[in-house]
């Protein structure tokens, strides 16, 4: 029988993958997650530009850092994405990382909150994901604590971030919410500004709480919630 036309690729809806923490707890028990403008604005500026958007997560669960529902209460792109229940649920059971097929995505994006601190940076998969698609040339994206997703990352003998501009949420900002301390060593795994530093990146401080993005070649940072839209912005400028 005749081969079918293939479909051509222009015509291909881009495809991002959008990763959470499966962590809802801080060391001490007290509830956090993933963080909901961080997950949910670059989700809206995807699927804006008509790109298609998959859900992981670490382990395959996930859940929301109430305290970053609480503080979105005026913000209408969160709150109804939240207050519909189909959008609700795939932010709590999604893909595990591990399942993802790399090849499958133009874009990976790591969503921030608290949670990423105690899964992202010993992640294999999140290592093996950011690899594949870095080396394939593809948009690698993390925002806020997400960053700290790099911190055991090398291509080639070389950390994945030496020499390049690059962001996350700063000291300034964790000691802002009194949290440094827990982010630290031992309790955690550094804060981003002092791993990433650290790791030879050439980090930026766009001010407290002000919006800041890197982009450094195919890696794409963002320092804190108000820079998720704009990182989001950035990686479809890229994939136009």
């Amino acid at each position: 029988s005749a081969e079918p036309f293939p479909i051509p690729v222009a015509n291909m809806p881009k495809k991002v993958l959008l990763v959470l923490t499966s962590v809802d707890k801080y060391p001490d028990g007290s509830p956090t997650g993933w963080y909901l403008p961080e997950a949910v604005h670059p989700y809206q500026k995807f699927v804006d530009a008509g790109f298609e958007v998959e859900w992981a997560s670490i382990t395959g669960t996930a859940s929301c850092d109430p305290s970053s529902i609480d503080a979105s209460k005026e913000d209408k792109i969160c709150m109804d994405f939240w207050n519909d229940a189909k959008m609700k649920a795939l932010t709590e059971k999604q893909m595990r990382l591990a399942d993802a097929d790399p090849a499958a995505y133009d874009a990976v994006f790591f969503a921030g909150g608290f949670g990423v601190m105690w899964d992202f940076p010993e992640s294999k998969a999140a290592q093996d994901i950011i690899k594949t698609m870095y080396k394939a040339g593809k948009p690698v994206a993390a925002v806020c604590h997400g960053p700290i997703v790099f911190a055991n990352i090398e291509i080639d003998g070389e950390h994945i971030l030496k020499g390049k501009e690059c962001t996350g949420f700063t000291n300034a900002e964790e000691n802002a919410v009194g949290k440094y301390s827990i982010v630290s060593k031992p309790s955690g795994p550094g804060s981003n500004e002092d791993v990433l530093k650290e790791k030879g990146g050439l980090f930026q401080d766009g001010g407290d709480f002000q919006p800041k993005v890197c982009v450094a070649g195919n890696v794409f940072t963002g320092q804190n919630p108000s820079s998720a839209a704009p990182l989001a912005d950035e990686i479809v400028k890229a994939l136009a």
